[in-house]
């Protein structure tokens, strides 16, 4: 029972685990300045500042990817991306509690720091034991994998590298006849099978005996997606999107909106000032107009004006697309487009319907003419595009057609699994971009 939690369930345990290990930090620290008499009091004094503490540094770890397998891929990166996300987490911390100090009214310069110290070595060690245990072939996943895409090696390189993933791969792709014994001989807990399997009448017989076994059978595409992040192009075809992409989605998409122009109306006491500051530099430091306007492919392929703070010099010619250390872009521009403050004027857009705050990125109409070619590619519009995305967070801005294809896949990714949580996950994730430019 114990082995198929931990299988099924590690980055949930991770994060009760870090959890616990919090709780226990405080304890000690609150033993070890104030002793046995006083311990309670002053749990009770700290007990709201450190609820908050908790909170913060939870989010902020899983805006770093602490719940991510790799996070967990040696010690060297365990203790490397623990301590990076602990000193962020503490500076944030105490900024915080002297400026509303009024509210935090106990001094946490002491407190913190130790609490810190502690936190850090005993998650340390929390996380190498659970790398070690997640790595041991008795709570790993053993997959019986029938499939004869040339997308299996690429699975097969990726588990083998990252053993804290937990699966222990087998491989058939002729023999079907020992298919039932080699299942129960090896105790396979998953069977990833592939399309082209699903046409063979004895592997189907096979799997079909199976439901009452209660091992778990996925399509290699589900698979695939699981590990990458995204939709194996090559691996699908028109059944695929009208199994995947036919859910009615209209009131998660009118309370999406309806959320984003709250959002916007709120935010107005910031972007005002910011946009009135980064008009004035804009004029001071190149000719030309504020607002840089074109024309992209919106929803149902309706073309729109987007609106954006100009970063490009005027009157200059090139490619379609730009590229790494781009002439064209001025230095202030290239400030704005790191900070993706060159994005606020599609505030306006986002009111006016004609993106949302999180969707695939909206081409220039030029450049979807030539991303056509890609299989599919119509399909990305049949959603609002978005001024930030689940592509540009997971791979870099196309320069080819090859990239684009690509980073379509990603796009693929987000038309099926769109929700309000996967929205919120690409906002926090964004926000750490836009500190960390490595991601």
């Amino acid at each position: 029972m114990i082995k198929e939690i931990i299988k099924k369930n590690r980055l949930t345990i991770a994060f009760f685990g870090d959890i616990g290990v919090f709780l226990i930090s405080i304890i000690l620290v609150l033993y070890l300045r104030y002793g046995n008499e006083n311990f309670y009091a002053q749990f009770t004094v700290h007990r709201e500042p450190f609820i908050f503490v908790l909170i913060i540094w939870f989010i902020i770890f899983y805006i770093s990817n602490l719940y991510t397998y790799k996070a967990f891929s040696g010690i060297l990166e365990i203790v490397k991306h623990l301590s990076i996300t602990l000193l962020v987490s503490f500076f944030i911390t105490i900024t915080i509690f002297y400026i509303f100090s009024r509210f935090f009214y106990l001094t946490p310069k002491a407190n913190l720091v130790i609490f810190t110290i502690i936190f850090g070595l005993l998650d340390t060690a929390w996380r190498y034991l659970l790398r070690k245990i997640f790595i041991k072939k008795e709570y790993c996943s053993k997959i019986l994998m029938l499939a004869s895409s040339p997308l299996v090696k690429t699975v097969f390189d990726h588990l083998k590298t990252n053993p804290q993933l937990g699966y222990s791969v087998q491989l058939i792709q002729d023999d079907f006849r020992d298919l039932s014994k080699i299942i129960k001989t090896d105790s396979i807990n998953l069977v990833v099978v592939d399309k082209e399997y699903l046409k063979n009448n004895t592997a189907i017989k096979t799997l079909y005996h199976l439901l009452p076994k209660h091992i778990e059978i996925i399509m290699f595409t589900d698979f695939y997606e699981s590990l990458f992040g995204y939709i194996p192009l090559i691996e699908i075809e028109e059944e695929w999107f009208v199994r995947e992409i036919t859910e009615n989605k209209n009131t998660y998409e009118l309370i999406k909106h309806l959320l984003e122009v709250l959002l916007i109306i709120i935010s107005l006491p910031i972007t005002i000032p910011l946009i009135i500051l980064i008009s004035f530099m804009i004029t001071l430091t190149s000719r030309g107009l504020i607002i840089y306007k074109q024309e992209r492919m919106g929803k149902n392929n309706k073309p729109f004006t987007l609106y954006k703070f100009r970063t490009m010099k005027v009157n200059q010619t090139g490619p379609l697309w730009t590229t790494e250390n781009d002439s064209r872009i001025t230095f202030l521009g290239k400030f704005l487009r790191n900070t993706h403050l060159d994005e606020i004027p599609q505030f306006f857009n986002v009111l006016k319907g004609d993106i949302s705050f999180v969707g695939p990125r909206p081409e220039r109409t030029k450049l979807v003419e030539i991303y056509n070619q890609i299989p599919y590619y119509e399909t990305r519009h049949i959603i609002k595009p978005g001024i930030i995305g689940w592509a540009q967070l997971n791979y870099k801005a196309s320069t080819s057609l090859e990239e684009a294809q690509k980073k379509f896949q990603y796009d693929l990714y987000y038309l099926k699994n769109r929700s309000f949580v996967l929205d919120l996950f690409i906002i926090l994730k964004t926000i750490r971009i836009l500190f960390l430019k490595n991601k």
